[in-house]
């Protein structure tokens, strides 16, 4: 808290400093220039005179506020090699970059020199600082860099993330050439991988042959294949799920395939009709049912008091194909996009819980009705506003990530449904739905359900394609801080815990195999003192506290300071039938500590 109350401090005089400035008439840093109304801040900034720890406070209002002479300092510092610290110039760019895509502002003069951020060298040895570029560059629409986004796509070595930032920016830019290359790399000729990415990318270019390409490739993929960020792109335009139904209907697709697809769109509170019926059609999965009536409501819930099993329920609350934790948090841990449901089965009655869970649009509370925005551009966005000024509004949609949405791009706004869809429920069969309304009915109860105290992990942090310096043996500690604390939250993925705080770790086997993972906790820190820190697993784990090792130790004490810190586990998961692992935190009592185990999605 003093840490948070101290920096919302320092941006308070950032903004009176602004305020009063714009107030005053402040003179511009060059005489030439327009009025700033950053322009205090930027003499600070230019004087050399700026703490290291506030710069980052002070170039974020810089490029909130800036004008184009403002920015082109920050730009002239992003590409100067020893400008900014590494994770600064990273941010600054993506600053940048929201300037540009919220106010429309971007540096003035010349700005070729970005170009070495994307090619070269500097690339190579900063891959997030490289996407970062590409970003920043395919938002200025800098067609210069259209040759590099065309051999960075068409490459097969290049990896999977920087080429979908490639076809991202290849779609941003839209010249000719790039809606070729887009056509291009939707051809059989290509990984799956690929035609799905640069379908996805073609759907803002040429949405019918984007939506035929998209069909075909559906009939071609297998239930490994995961079509989510393609089938997200023909979401988010206007017409996109009706022109893929009418497409879809035209193939035959297997019907895991199908089945995995309808989920995807169930899963970002999609329920579209056309495009809902194509594939439950080709699922071989009946058409949605309508909202149940009072009377049956009240039979389900009597099934749910005396049939349905929580510990059953739990499990099927966790299931990857209702994507229950997306929208929900239990715990402090999961989405945000929908009401936490830690206790409310304390508060809500057991037909309530049904009906909220087979008419999820019967009674949305006010915080999260949903607001659709019909962009300029075609695309079409859902979710959770968080909220809004003059320039941009910031909203939540499905997945839990945050969108800004530029005030200026938005054609036409109105008030949607429940993220919830109507027809998830089609996956489960009703002994399923019993057992889960069961385990929400019992959620915030006394009893192994209710509302935890403990300071437990809930929400993890996996290390995607974790190196090898990490798994294949116990890693050094210099091996930690490049690849572990070094990061970026693009890195990872979460995983969370259940209510009791355990960690079922065989959800986490790619098909049940052995396989060693790096799992990060966070925890919040605002006031100092020791603590003591329980491993408990069934497997063979390693532990680090920030950059400190423990090696194997399953209790360990730990001196806590101000801000955020994070227990890091290195574990082996092994082919027993239920792997685990927890980690609790617990105070001395002769300890001043206060902390929060970082939660959410």
């Amino acid at each position: 808290m003093l840490f948070a109350f101290r920096r919302q401090v320092w941006l308070s005089w950032c903004l009176a400093a602004v305020l009063l400035a714009s107030l005053a008439g402040a003179h511009p840093v060059l005489a030439e220039d327009p009025p700033s109304a950053v322009g205090p801040l930027m003499k600070l900034f230019q004087s050399g005179r700026l703490p290291a720890e506030r710069q980052g406070t002070v170039v974020e209002m810089i490029c909130n506020r800036g004008n184009e002479h403002d920015l082109k300092v920050v730009f002239d510092k992003v590409v100067q090699a020893d400008g900014f610290a590494p994770d600064l110039r990273l941010k600054a760019m993506q600053w940048l970059t929201d300037a540009a895509v919220t106010r429309k502002v971007k540096p003035t003069g010349e700005l070729v020199a970005l170009e070495k951020l994307v090619v070269g060298d500097a690339a190579a040895k900063a891959p997030a600082v490289q996407q970062a570029a590409i970003k920043l560059a395919s938002t200025w629409k800098d067609a210069s860099i259209s040759s590099a986004l065309q051999a960075l796509a068409t490459d097969p070595k290049t990896k999977p993330d920087l080429q979908k930032v490639a076809i991202e920016g290849l779609v941003a830019i839209g010249d000719p050439a790039s809606k070729a290359t887009l056509q291009k790399l939707v051809s059989k000729n290509n990984s799956l991988r690929i035609r799905m990415q640069a379908a996805a990318g073609l759907s803002g270019m040429d949405l019918p042959a984007a939506c035929e390409a998209a069909a075909a490739i559906l009939a071609d993929a297998t239930p490994k294949d995961d079509p989510d960020e393609m089938l997200a792109a023909f979401l988010d335009r206007k017409t996109g799920a009706d022109d893929l139904a009418k497409a879809i209907a035209k193939q035959k697709l297997s019907t895991d395939v199908a089945k995995r697809s309808l989920r995807y769109m169930y899963s970002v509170g999609r329920s579209d009709a056309s495009l809902s019926d194509v594939l439950s059609k080709a699922a071989g999965i009946a058409a949605d049912a309508p909202p149940p009536t009072p009377e049956e409501v009240s039979q389900i819930a009597a099934d749910v008091i005396s049939k349905g099993d929580a510990v059953r329920g739990e499990k099927i609350f966790r299931r990857k194909d209702l994507n229950c934790m997306k929208c929900h948090s239990v715990t402090r841990a999961g989405g945000q996009v929908g009401p936490d449901l830690s206790a409310v089965g304390g508060s809500s009655p057991v037909d309530y819980v049904v009906n909220s869970i087979l008419n999820p649009n019967l009674a949305v509370k006010e915080q999260y009705v949903t607001r659709i925005f019909v962009l300029t551009t075609g695309r079409v966005l859902t979710g959770v506003v968080i909220d809004r000024d003059d320039v941009r509004v910031n909203m939540r949609d499905a997945t839990g990530q945050i969108v800004k949405i530029p005030t200026a791009d938005i054609d036409e706004e109105v008030e949607g449904k429940s993220l919830m869809p109507q027809g998830i429920t089609k996956f489960l069969t009703r002994d399923e739905l019993l057992d889960l309304a069961k385990f929400i009915s019992e959620l915030g109860k006394p009893g192994p359900y209710a509302v935890q105290q403990g300071k437990v992990i809930q929400r993890w942090r996996i290390l995607r394609n974790a190196p090898p310096e990490l798994t294949s043996e116990v890693p050094h500690l210099e091996h930690i801080r490049q690849y572990v604390l070094g990061s970026q939250p693009a890195d990872w993925e979460s995983a969370y815990a259940r209510l009791a705080g355990v960690l079922p770790l065989d959800e986490l086997r790619p098909e049940g195999k052995p396989v060693t993972l790096i799992l990060q906790g966070e925890i919040n820190v605002s006031a100092a003192g020791k603590a003591t820190v329980h491993v408990t697993s069934t497997e063979t784990v390693q532990t680090w506290f920030d950059a400190e090792a423990f090696d194997t130790k399953k209790q360990f004490d730990v001196e806590l300071t101000p801000g955020k810190h994070t227990v890091t586990v290195r574990v082996e998961i092994s082919g027993r039938e239920a792997p685990e692992l927890r980690v609790e935190l617990k105070t001395p009592a002769d300890s001043s500590a206060n902390y929060e185990i970082v939660g959410g999605q």
